[in-house]
């Protein structure tokens, strides 16, 4: 390790001068505005909205369907869609996507349209600036360290094959390195630039008069199943039984015959 080390300053002196060198200095991150910039602030926070629609439930399926295809148009990515029918008569769904701010309006406008209606908007943000400036920071160093590794391989300078061995192994895990910040860097800057949206559908009740007749379902729903659960019960009690019949018949001669015997035997001569 002492051995890289040495060639690595020996090359770094080759490749910037035998002056003093800035890991961070001569790097720029392209897109990036500097920390402490007030203008760019609002670059590193992560925006959600939350909306909770009531609409009714025999039109959930094909009113979130026509939401994604708007989606679709708006460029956004949808991160997943769901449609819960466990609860006869009050269909819930879900949807979560990534827009970008420009046209979350749109979106929400969309959103709005009967028959749909909204009955909850909140918005939350996460300010993402720490673990984006440090990934950057890390990913400067990381690449310089790389770019020096790979210049230190292609000098002709005669080299033993340890070094080489070394050389290869650091600059293997500096280029892992380099990846898996500018992955993470990435899925930070996801969140940052677009908006997350999370949409949340509740069917609406079945209404007679303005009367919610869900409870009144429920209720001829349980009705059926009880009768249901009931002959159902009612077959495992004969299944259960039947193998049993013949040993039930068999004590019931015994004691009939029993019975007659003690009868025949109280009766004089």
């Amino acid at each position: 390790m002492a051995l890289l080390l040495s060639l690595l300053s020996a090359c770094a002196q080759k490749q910037y001068g035998a002056g003093p060198t800035n890991a961070f200095a001569d790097v720029a991150m392209p897109g990036v505005a500097v920390q402490g910039n007030p203008s760019a602030a609002d670059r590193y926070v992560a925006v959600t909205h939350r909306l909770t629609l009531r609409v009714p439930s025999a039109e959930i399926e094909a009113v979130q369907r026509q939401h994604m295809a708007e989606c679709a148009k708006l460029g956004c990515s949808i991160l997943a869609t769901s449609i819960d029918r466990s609860n006869e008569g009050r269909i819930h769904a879900h949807a979560s996507v990534r827009i970008k701010p420009e046209s979350f309006e749109a979106f929400a406008a969309a959103l709005a349209a009967p028959p749909a209606q909204i009955i909850m908007n909140a918005q939350s943000s996460e300010d993402l600036a720490a673990p984006i400036l440090d990934d950057e920071r890390r990913l400067a160093a990381k690449t310089m360290l790389r770019d020096r590794l790979t210049a230190l391989l292609r000098d002709q300078s005669p080299k033993s094959a340890a070094d080489l061995v070394a050389i290869e192994k650091e600059l293997a895990q500096a280029q892992a390195n380099v990846e898996s910040i500018t992955a993470h860097h990435d899925n930070l800057r996801a969140r940052t630039d677009m908006v997350r949206v999370e949409v949340a559908y509740l069917g609406a009740a079945s209404l007679l008069g303005g009367a919610d007749l869900t409870p009144i379902h429920q209720a001829i729903r349980a009705v059926g199943e009880t009768a249901v659960s009931s002959v159902a019960a009612l077959i495992t009690t004969i299944v259960a039984i039947v193998p049993w019949l013949p040993v039930i018949a068999l004590i019931w001669w015994l004691a009939r015959r029993g019975l007659r015997r003690w009868r025949s035997r109280k009766v004089p001569g």
